[in-house]
């Protein structure tokens, strides 16, 4: 395993630094962008907003402070790798004091809209799911036979890095758990064939996913679509995939009582 170098959320990719972020936003020559994100928190704080209402305002508000960000130092002099950082810097900041209002599982059962319930009625469909499909085989959900025999590790792995959704807030580091678990199953997939080949990554996907029984999987999903600041073409894939896997296993007992109906 020791040539799979996954990336720590607080680390990588980019050696991300949050503390040089929060130095910067406290510097002087800094602080209206600071009191940018305070006013912008405090106004959030003030009222109950629907789920739409939440991604468009954190969304808007992404807009807004990068556009700032490049009146003022230090984040006016950074070249692109820099600013970046510190855009995901301030999804960190920001996202981390929301979590508890746009994070499904953390907020309050008085205040909860119905799209934030759904969330939570389709991960409890998932969690119903795992235990009643958990001995589907490979060979079941299309895993080429030559991948299952030798991938037990790397599946583990692989589920370890997708279990670790809930011990972040940032949805740049829940990413980053995606990634890394993706990341894998593709290693094990180029050592079988020395390619990696998309047609297998999927079933092997859905069995990890099942094997790993992931809580909140799709709460965090929906978590990282709506308030993720940046998503390029390699992350979306990946979401694409996972949410791909998820609606197949919540969708399993449906399937199920299809083919008995044949």
């Amino acid at each position: 395993m020791s040539s799979i170098q996954a990336y720590n959320p607080e680390e990588k990719p980019n050696k991300f630094d949050f503390q040089l972020f929060l130095k910067h936003l406290r510097s002087r020559k800094a602080d209206p962008v600071l009191r940018y994100i305070r006013s912008f928190l405090k106004n959030f704080n003030q009222k109950q907003w629907t789920t739409d209402e939440q991604t468009k305002l954190v969304m808007d508000f992404k807009e807004f402070i990068a556009a700032r960000m490049q009146e003022y130092e230090p984040f006016s002099f950074m070249d692109k790798h820099d600013f970046e950082n510190s855009m995901f810097g301030v999804e960190k900041l920001v996202m981390t004091k929301l979590y508890e209002q746009t994070y499904s599982p953390e907020i309050p059962s008085n205040i909860i809209d119905e799209t934030h319930k759904k969330d939570l009625e389709y991960d409890e469909i998932l969690e119903l799911n795992y235990k009643e499909y958990k001995d589907l085989t490979a060979k079941e959900l299309d895993v080429d036979e030559s991948i299952a025999a030798k991938g037990d590790y790397f599946i583990k792995i692989a589920g370890d890095e997708l279990n670790k959704l809930n011990n972040f807030k940032s949805p740049r580091a829940k990413v980053i758990c995606i990634l890394n678990c993706c990341k894998i199953l593709f290693e094990l997939i180029k050592k079988n064939d020395q390619t990696q080949n998309a047609d297998e990554f999927l079933p092997l996907l859905i069995y990890t996913v099942l094997k790993t029984q992931t809580s909140n999987l799709y709460s965090n999903l929906a978590f990282i679509e709506r308030f993720s600041f940046n998503k390029s073409s390699e992350v979306q894939y990946y979401l694409v995939s996972l949410n791909a896997a998820s609606e197949f296993i919540k969708n399993l007992s449906r399937e199920a009582d299809d083919n008995d109906n044949v």
